[in-house]
């Protein structure tokens, strides 16, 4: 086992000298702006945007974090596998008060690594998962390997408690000796720092503008998306949100005339769709709907607030979805995996699963959608959230504006 540091506590702040945390985050997603505002790696560069995949998703996460946490500045941390972090950098690390892992699908098979544990197990500071959940295939009970047990080992020896998404990921972390967390599902549910949320009702034939989150490379459900996508505009105004998805990006910026060669980048990505039979050919109908309600974003709170225009939202993006519904806009998930099923049923969020859509009808499984289960859970789950923070001694911003927080020496 590695030996825990000793804590650092925080109090209030006295009149004379106070100081707010200094943190640290582990590979954080995107970039930090005006101190708790996270654009992707792409921001304000189109011609970029439309060659690297960022998944916005991540920085929704990232930045909802920071928005729960009370900091003086925060420190972007990585570590590669064929560089050794010098004795000054480690030292820096240590003069923070904590590191924090956002929350993603960490617990998992194929995770790597080994070099950000070996810098860790050079420093001293408190290390934090917050959020995290597992990623296994239906049925299995393999969940981690060994580079991601030393690691999520070393996360638990450096701190009170992890913080994870739901049962699965408790049952997969007690698999390896690990049985102190909390379960809060996501930080993104919790961005606005309310304690309790209210949910705006609205009728299926009340629905005028519908957001759809794409997720078009998920297994098996490539036809179903098409479908979904097809019947549903066909009824409603319903615009599509990509979280990071190439050609979905090539297409949008294209239409806009924003990158250099637009026509051009355009007809290779509606080919490239049509080759993976995505696009019916040419004179699909789903072009057009593409060329006209494609929303891309680059900035978390643009995201955000193209979400708040809608009346609903359904479709299967988890992190789309519950950025619908931090801010009272009703969503209605599509489950297609283990992750998926955990987070709703961690936070009792109305969903059908594609097990079950055979014979489907969004008008009928929306109006059944229980969204009081949801206000309920997410009620609990802060609650979790905030002693998780606390007994870590992480100065948070939850409820109302925190005091300035000093560390004691």
């Amino acid at each position: 086992m590695i030996a825990r540091p000793a804590r650092r506590t925080f109090m209030s702040a006295t009149p004379a000298a106070p100081r707010r945390a200094r943190i640290g985050v582990l590979m954080p997603a995107g970039k930090v702006m005006d101190h708790d505002r996270v654009v992707t790696h792409t921001y304000g560069d189109p011609e970029k945007a439309t060659s690297l995949f960022t998944n916005i998703g991540d920085c929704f996460v990232f930045e909802s974090s920071l928005r729960i946490l009370d900091y003086a500045d925060v420190q972007p941390i990585y570590a590669g596998e064929n560089t050794v972090p010098s004795d000054a950098y480690v030292e820096k690390l240590n003069q923070l008060d904590f590191l924090f892992l956002r929350g993603s699908n960490y617990i998992n098979t194929n995770g790597k690594w080994d070099a950000i544990t070996a810098l860790l197990e050079r420093t001293k500071v408190p290390v934090m998962a917050f959020g995290i959940g597992v990623q296994t295939p239906d049925n299995s009970e393999d969940y981690v390997n060994e580079s991601t047990k030393r690691f999520l080992q070393l996360v638990a020896d450096r701190s009170t408690s992890i913080a994870i998404r739901g049962t699965l990921s408790q049952k997969a972390l007690k698999s390896i000796g690990i049985d102190k967390v909390r379960i809060i599902g996501c930080p993104t549910a919790f961005r606005h720092r309310k304690p309790t949320i209210s949910i705006k009702r609205i009728a299926s034939g009340d629905i005028s503008n519908l957001g759809f989150t794409l997720r078009r490379k998920t297994h098996g459900s490539q036809t179903l998306q098409r479908y979904m996508l097809r019947t549903l505009a066909e009824q409603y105004k319903t615009r599509i949100f990509c979280a990071g998805e190439l050609e979905e990006k090539q297409i949008f910026y294209a239409e806009r005339g924003m990158l250099k060669d637009s026509g051009d980048v355009q007809a290779k990505a509606i080919d490239a769709l049509i080759n993976e039979n995505w696009f019916y050919g040419p004179r699909d109908p789903l072009i057009d709907l593409y060329k006209s309600q494609l929303a891309v974003f680059e900035a978390v709170q643009d995201f955000e607030a193209g979400l708040k225009e809608m009346d609903g939202v359904t479709g299967f993006r988890l992190h789309g979805n519950l950025l619908a519904l931090a801010n009272g806009v009703p969503a209605l998930y599509v489950t297609y995996d283990t992750r998926t099923r955990e987070f709703v049923q961690t936070l009792g969020i109305p969903s059908i699963d594609i097990k079950q859509m055979d014979r489907f009808s969004f008008q009928k499984a929306w109006d059944k959608a229980d969204f009081g289960t949801f206000e309920k859970a997410y009620a609990l789950r802060f609650k979790e959230l905030k002693a998780f923070l606390e007994e870590n001694g992480m100065p948070h911003r939850l409820e109302r504006p925190m005091p300035k927080l000093v560390a004691a020496e």
